[in-house]
């Protein structure tokens, strides 16, 4: 019976003693990407996955799991892997995040996370990330105001949903129309946080939202290149060209079905067509809040009023802009060599091009935010709101200046 007794009390002791879980790294969730080399002696060998990307790109987020209270150094296999305020990090499954740099100074090609006793599962992502389930959160958030659709704009190739927010659609005193897209390039997440901010000046009770409800049908298109979004692609230079290449091209569902329903919808309707994007990781220009010009000389008239509108909102924000932050046509990277490339005989083009020579497009632009560091302001999901609200009201003035045009 003794014995019986004491093989009773080994089981119950084994029963709460197991090795330890091994550390993982992981990207099986909507927007992860990264591939791991080792991890090893503290420090992990990663890169992202360029998988149908034509040159080299930098997006990533992955989930470390099992590395409470140790110290890893995460080493990247090469250099503009890691913006210039560290990684974004949640330690509450994506909810809120923080960058582990406060000084825009941090290496460009690794980081070290020194995990919390309790910190059992940790996301670590390019900028804090937005895919459909923050898309979903929104949506519960402005789901009662009225004159809300939310349709979609056709089926993605892989058979996913493409969100579509209309709003005042069919509206009979609706003069103007106002297209907003974003995540052409799917890994510019900081983008789509801006367009919210967009959205919920409109439906805020503002004068400038109320106007803007009183007079233009609205069309939000949030993730252009929705399978890149979930799936955590590049989504830039993807083979043989990207969304925000397709344009004329129309090998892509989502740039067929926008085209032809806003020349549909639209056609009678003074047009402002706005694209929201975020430039190269860090350095330079791209550190900054800008616009780049295009070719047309209509459009790049119309974008210089526009952006002297928008500046004199955005003083008050915390994201600082200056009208000569905007990058003309022909400097840097924004050359016709970047926008124009035949395919098969097809000229390739992209979204403000094709949207700019629509015959009653009266503003056709595209803003590149920064990812994580602003004229060294860091940015957050709020204050990207806060700079979409401001270019709402800076869309309701210029349309106000162009009634009678």
């Amino acid at each position: 019976m003794k014995k019986l007794v004491i093989f009773a009390l080994l089981l119950t002791l084994c029963s709460f003693v197991r090795a330890e879980d091994p550390i993982t790294i992981d990207c099986n969730f909507p927007g992860g990407n990264i591939l791991v080399d080792s991890i090893k002696d503290g420090v992990a060998r990663v890169r992202p996955d360029l998988r149908d990307t034509t040159k080299e790109w930098f997006y990533f987020a992955f989930r470390v799991q099992n590395a409470q209270g140790q110290k890893i150094r995460f080493d990247f296999q090469g250099p503009n892997r890691v913006g210039s305020r560290g990684p974004a990090v949640s330690t509450d499954g994506g909810k809120t995040w923080f960058y582990t740099s406060k000084t825009p100074n941090h290496s460009d090609r690794e980081f070290t996370y020194q995990f919390g006793p309790d910190e059992k599962s940790v996301l670590f992502a390019l900028a804090p990330m937005y895919t459909q389930k923050n898309w979903e959160e929104f949506k519960e958030k402005i789901k009662d105001h009225p004159g809300l659709n939310f349709t979609t704009l056709c089926k993605s190739r892989k058979g996913r949903d493409v969100e579509l927010l209309r709003i005042g659609e069919g509206n009979p005193d609706a003069r103007f129309a106002l297209v907003l897209t974003c995540r052409h390039h799917c890994c510019e997440m900081t983008a789509s946080w801006a367009v919210e901010g967009m959205i919920t000046e409109m439906l805020s009770g503002s004068e400038a939202g109320n106007w803007l409800l009183a007079n233009a049908e609205i069309f939000v298109v949030p993730f252009i290149d929705k399978d890149g979004v979930e799936d955590g692609d590049q989504g830039k230079m993807r083979a043989p060209h990207d969304h925000n290449r397709d344009y004329n091209h129309r090998l892509y569902p989502e740039i067929k079905n926008l085209e032809d329903q806003i020349q549909e919808n639209f056609k009678d309707k003074k047009l402002v067509f706005f694209d929201n994007h975020c430039p190269w990781i860090r350095y330079g220009m791209n550190e900054y809040f800008y616009s780049p010009m295009g070719p047309n000389e209509k459009m790049t008239a119309a974008c210089d009023e526009y952006f002297k509108i928008f500046e004199k909102y955005q003083k008050s924000g915390q994201i600082p802009y200056k009208v000569e932050n905007n990058l003309p046509f022909g400097k840097d990277w924004n050359t016709e060599q970047n926008y124009f490339k035949y395919e098969n005989g097809i000229l390739t083009t992209g979204s403000k091009m094709w949207a700019g020579k629509l015959p009653n497009t009266i503003l056709a632009g595209t803003i590149e935010l920064p990812y994580s560091n602003a004229s060294n302001v860091e940015v957050t999901p709020d204050n990207a709101r806060e700079l979409g609200r401001n270019m709402l009201k800076a869309f309701v003035e210029f349309m106000q200046r162009h009634e009678k045009d």
